[in-house]
């Protein structure tokens, strides 16, 4: 086995991915999805996320990264610059990989989307990742459906929701403890109280950049 991240581990990842290292180091786009791309993977995905200058999207969806290597994909995200797209759909990493997104969350100068459907996140990886939108003033569009978030997960979202003016879309779909008749009409309420509440201190926060730009 080589060594993570050593020249010939890299080597073996672009052949993987079926892509030249200029290309993966300098494409403004990678869709790296069904690419069967695992824990052992985490070092070179780490390497072009933080080697990468150009890259806006990068699409990770249907590989199992599991927490280990969705640790060192976070952990090179809090360093990046310039992703505005990252899709994780179905990587895995659980509610460890959670919380080391939610820490880049709090860093990030450009992520807008951010797809996180079916990672096992529970309601403690959701928490971690509600309390950086707290300050979050970048993402829009964020995806947690399938993940177990249960009721402590639609309070923690209901409560970033009631302060964060930036986020446009949230899916929920399929999470157990809210959908899929797991959920109640007291659990339902939470969040659509918040919803509303975010729409309106949004509009309101659109209305005065308005005035400041006038």
């Amino acid at each position: 086995e080589p060594v993570p991240g050593s020249a010939e581990d890299l080597e073996r990842f672009y052949k993987k991915c079926g892509c030249s290292e200029e290309d993966a180091l300098t494409a403004k786009e990678l869709d790296w999805g069904w690419k069967f791309l695992g824990k052992e993977d985490g070092a070179a995905l780490a390497h072009v996320i933080t080697t990468n200058k150009k890259c806006i999207t990068l699409q990770l969806y249907v590989n199992e990264l599991f927490p280990e290597a969705g640790i060192q994909v976070a952990k090179a995200l809090a360093v990046n610059k310039v992703l505005k797209t990252i899709d994780l759909q179905q990587a895995q990493i659980g509610p460890e990989g959670g919380k080391y997104i939610a820490e880049a969350l709090k860093k990030h100068p450009a992520l807008m989307n951010l797809k996180l459907h079916y990672n096992h996140l529970g309601p403690e990886g959701t928490a971690f990742i509600a309390a950086a939108l707290k300050k979050n003033k970048k993402l829009t569009n964020l995806n947690l459906g399938d993940n177990g978030i249960m009721k402590e997960g639609v309070q923690a979202l209901a409560d970033m929701l009631t302060v964060n003016t930036c986020l446009m879309r949230l899916d929920l779909s399929k999470n157990a403890g809210l959908t899929s008749g797991t959920g109640s009409p007291e659990t339902t309420a939470i969040i659509t109280k918040a919803a509303e509440a975010h729409e309106k201190l949004r509009q309101g926060g659109a209305k005065q950049n308005g005035h400041n730009k006038a």
